[in-house]
């Protein structure tokens, strides 16, 4: 059993404004402490349940808020970024189950705390004229390769979106109560902590149950920007077509095509 975890910092209990998930933060060191500990806790759920390989995919920021001499001795580490700016790149066939670890839900979500998609920039992802957050997406690219989601974990407003975007069946934790982009009501950590832990090691034992998120391709992906002004080189991408002000859409032929649309557009925009 080969386990690919996917840690963001949003969704990470103790976790609920600028101070935590920026790297200037006053908080930050603190915050990327918490965000180990959860990790490892799926970490340690995984080996439990006879995980024999671990992979951690750090996909906060820059990519490196995980100390590799705190992350657990059995999982191995990546940081920074790859060429497709997946928030599961490096999962492939090989992987039998992934946990997204952290995460947060999508934009425009009433009271979650820290909501957003990848982006301040980004006001809504769609496939097929289905919203997604970074859960969705990410679970999305796993599917390409036929690996299930089998566990998420991030604030209530999160858990209920897990129900949105991804088959039935996955296991969620919920760290936090959110009271806002920058409010929440945390539970207590340790108690979230071996909550992860044991819950991985449910998800793993049951992994067989859970589908991989596969979406009807080919599909149409459509990406709206919350700016409107300077986004006149994305109407340059081939096949890219510009449906209002805010709002791009485009044919996608498989999961890994539409990744590197949304990461060539999403750049533009930034631009």
């Amino acid at each position: 059993m080969n386990v690919f975890i996917s840690a963001d910092i949003e969704g990470i209990c103790g976790v609920m404004a600028q101070t935590h998930w920026s790297a200037d933060g006053a908080d930050y060191k603190r915050a990327c402490g918490w965000m180990v500990e959860e990790v490892n806790a799926a970490v340690e759920g995984a080996i439990e349940a006879g995980a024999k390989r671990i992979v951690v995919k750090d996909s906060h920021g820059p990519g490196t808020n995980i100390e590799l001499e705190r992350l657990h001795p059995s999982a191995e580490l990546i940081s920074g970024w790859g060429p497709l700016r997946s928030m599961v790149e490096g999962i492939d066939e090989t992987f039998d189950v992934a946990f997204l670890v952290g995460y947060h839900a999508r934009a425009t979500t009433a009271g979650g705390t820290l909501a957003h998609t990848w982006s301040s920039n980004v006001m809504a992802l769609e496939v097929n004229d289905k919203a997604l957050g970074e859960t969705g997406w990410a679970a999305t690219f796993a599917g390409h390769f036929g690996v299930p989601v089998v566990m998420v974990t991030g604030d209530d407003k999160l858990v209920a979106q897990v129900k949105e975007e991804l088959p039935e069946g996955v296991y969620t934790v919920m760290t936090k109560t959110g009271w806002g982009p920058n409010a929440a009501r945390m539970r207590p950590i340790q108690q979230v902590r071996d909550e992860i832990r044991r819950t991985a090691a449910k998800a793993v034992l049951d992994a067989e149950s859970i589908p991989p998120l596969k979406p009807g391709f080919p599909a149409t992906l459509r990406i709206r920007f919350r700016n409107w002004e300077g986004l006149h080189a994305c109407e340059a991408v081939p096949h890219v077509r510009r449906v209002d002000p805010q709002t791009f859409e485009c044919r996608v032929a498989d999961a890994l095509e539409a990744q590197k649309y949304f990461a060539t557009l999403h750049r533009l925009a930034n631009t």
